[in-house]
């Protein structure tokens, strides 16, 4: 019997069908410890949530280009869904501003099917990805340049609402020709529009400061009134949007029955009702005789649905996993791969566009008490309520007070405190940071992909050129050369041109010491490398030596590649302190070599490597309690 035969019976005994199935499905494991305790948080949070979803999906539709119900329907099946696949109590999937931004990027001929289907090609990506635990490709994109997208995704999204506030029809679709067109229109700004718009960023912005403070100054006998007032102020605070949209359309509603009907630049009507299962891959009728296909909508859409799902996955993790953290419960990253791909294919066929966590939505929904991924079911009911009851008075809506409502969700998303600290801290990475920033204005795409290229460039660069240390000793005729990281095959080729340029510079070099005390493993290409080195060395009658090899495997493979000589050496290593964020590197002492034709060093002798104990001072921690949701 074969290895592989043997490796695949052990596979199959090893194989549990509950577990497995538990895993792709958590709400098996825990659908039977529910009770009416967690019942009442799921109750809570998923109305209090689903209030806060309706008039978020109106805006977000308006920014997505596509008809006012599809905000609706986007954020109709993925809390159900989710409840089923997903391994996070708090975490809300829904239409978000940035996945919303991609889709009217995207879908450049603003089509509810172009959008079903791009929704369903991101779904089946992320759902392929996660089966077969390909989640790592999304390490590859750094911190700075998620940081540079959301900053400047968040000032492309204000700035595509300035003309809806304004009230300036026929605006163009990206950042600098709407400032352009807006420039020249000016004059036809309409003045309702941009006063109730204006009116509406002030009570958003009121309401933003109000919901950080809460009244603790009170005398202690007025503490039952202090608790109430901050509840009021704390429901009013994440009742604000739904007020927005309220108020709004009470206005406009009293300038309608007074006959004023083109005062204010409306959202559209809503169609009544659930949506229709519709297949995404239906053909879309763009106008008279214009149709597209399923197969010219995914050539338009291209390598774009590739980076989205990549944001999508980076959106949905970063938040679940926050939320993990804090509240001490597992995430898994496959599982929400997973998840978040169903949610997308199954809103594909209810006319959903590309959808992701929320993080405004996922804080309030673990504030309000959410205790399982239930809470989003509760959701789905309210989005239900809203379709069939609420339409006609959502119909009433302004753009103008949609366009606050997304202007003041997404300035809060700026990263300028990100900016400082890399400044103060790696300032190189202000350079993928400004290209991402910058290209993102023009491509969101480009940008992204921009910045990660740069970012790899510059890791691929530092393997290229491996730190090290030089040690000479003139009077035995000898160099130690200590590596500080491990050696790829970039790096080789470096060395020996470092190790060359040294013995031309040196006369009467006898040996090459090669410290290898922070070396772990080492590649073919390395070791060939090092084999031409000895090769050519041994031709100026130079010895090559290995000395510092403590890792068993190490040594064998440097023996395996002829690459051996007889040595010692005392590498004494202090042992590593940490104290209150202080790490203090080893101590490492001169090497002594005891080969045929080398004597050791005397003990006097001045050597160019100083043997001082560095200190460095590790950064703080930044843990999940001091993450502020913002709203998106």
């Amino acid at each position: 019997m074969t290895s592989v035969s043997q490796f695949m019976i052990e596979k199959v005994k090893q194989f549990n069908f509950f577990k497995t199935l538990c895993s792709f499905f958590p709400i098996i494991v825990w659908l039977p410890k529910y009770n009416l305790k967690k019942l009442k948080g799921d109750l809570i949070a998923g109305l209090t949530v689903g209030i806060m979803v309706i008039p978020q999906s109106i805006a977000f539709a308006n920014l997505a280009g596509l008809p006012v119900q599809y905000g609706l329907y986007t954020s109709l099946t993925p809390g159900l869904i989710y409840c089923i696949f997903g391994t996070s109590k708090d975490a809300n999937v829904g239409a978000t501003a940035t996945m919303s931004l991609f889709t009217h990027n995207i879908n450049t001929t603003k089509s509810p099917i172009g959008a079903s289907l791009l929704a369903f090609w991101c779904g089946i990506i992320l759902t392929a990805v996660g089966i077969f635990k390909l989640g790592f490709v999304t390490k590859f994109v750094p911190f700075t340049i998620i940081s540079a997208f959301v900053s400047a995704a968040s000032i492309t999204i204000a700035i595509s609402q300035f003309p809806n506030l304004l009230g300036i029809k026929g605006a163009p679709t990206t950042s600098f020709p709407i400032l352009d067109y807006l420039r020249q229109k000016i004059k036809l700004t309409n003045k309702y529009d941009v006063t109730l718009g204006i009116i509406c960023i002030v009570y958003l912005a009121f309401f933003m400061w109000l919901s950080k403070r809460k009244l603790n100054n009170s005398p202690k006998r007025f503490a039952l009134v202090r608790k109430l007032c901050n509840k009021f102020i704390w429901v009013v605070c994440l009742a604000r949007l739904i007020l927005v949209c309220f108020f709004s359309a009470i206005v406009v509603y009293i300038f309608f029955k007074n006959g004023k009907t083109q005062q204010f630049t409306l959202a559209g009507n809503l169609t009544k009702g659930m949506p229709k299962c519709q297949s995404p891959f239906a053909t879309a009728q763009l106008g008279k005789n214009i149709t597209m296909s399923t197969s010219q909508f995914t050539r338009d859409f291209g390598i774009s649905i590739l980076v989205l799902s990549m944001i999508q996955f980076i959106e949905q993790y970063s938040i679940t996993k926050g939320f993990g953290r804090k509240f001490n419960y597992k995430v898994s990253a496959r599982q929400e791969l997973i998840a978040l791909g169903m949610c997308n294919i199954a809103g594909s066929f209810y006319g959903g566009w590309p959808v992701a966590g929320s993080f405004s939505r996922s804080a309030v929904n673990s504030m309000s008490g959410a205790q399982t991924p239930l809470a989003g079911a509760f959701s789905f009911i309210v989005v239900i309520i809203a379709l069939e009851l609420l339409t006609p008075a959502l119909s009433y809506i302004p753009k103008s007070a949609l366009a606050a409502m997304i202007i003041m969700a997404v300035i809060t998303m700026v990263e300028t405190r990100v900016l400082k600290s890399i400044w103060k801290l790696s300032k190189w990475d202000l350079f993928p940071f400004f290209t991402t920033f910058w290209l993102c204005f023009y491509n969101l795409e480009y940008g992204i992909l921009a910045g990660t290229g740069i970012s790899l460039i510059y890791v691929i660069a530092r393997e290229a050129f491996p730190k090290y240390c030089v040690n000479k000793d003139k009077q035995n005729n000898s160099i130690t050369i200590l590596l500080k990281t491990n050696l790829s095959y970039p790096g080789s080729e470096t060395l020996n041109r470092k190790i060359h340029s040294i013995v031309r510079k040196n006369d009467g070099i006898k040996n090459i010491c090669l410290d290898l005390s922070n070396t772990s493993y080492l590649d073919f290409s390395v070791l060939k490398a090092f084999e031409t080195l000895q090769n050519e060395l041994s031709e100026l009658s130079i010895k090559l030596c290995f000395i510092g090899v403590t890792k068993e495997s190490l040594r064998k493979q440097l023996e395996f590649a002829g690459l051996t000589c007889e040595l010692k050496e005392q590498i004494e290593l202090q042992q590593n302190k940490q104290e209150e964020g202080v790490y203090r590197r080893p101590t490492v002492t001169q090497p002594v070599l005891l080969c045929q034709d080398t004597i050791p060093p005397k003990e006097e002798e001045n050597h160019e490597m100083t043997q001082s104990t560095e200190v460095f001072t590790l950064p703080s921690i930044i843990t999940v309690d001091n993450i502020h949701f913002k709203d998106q």
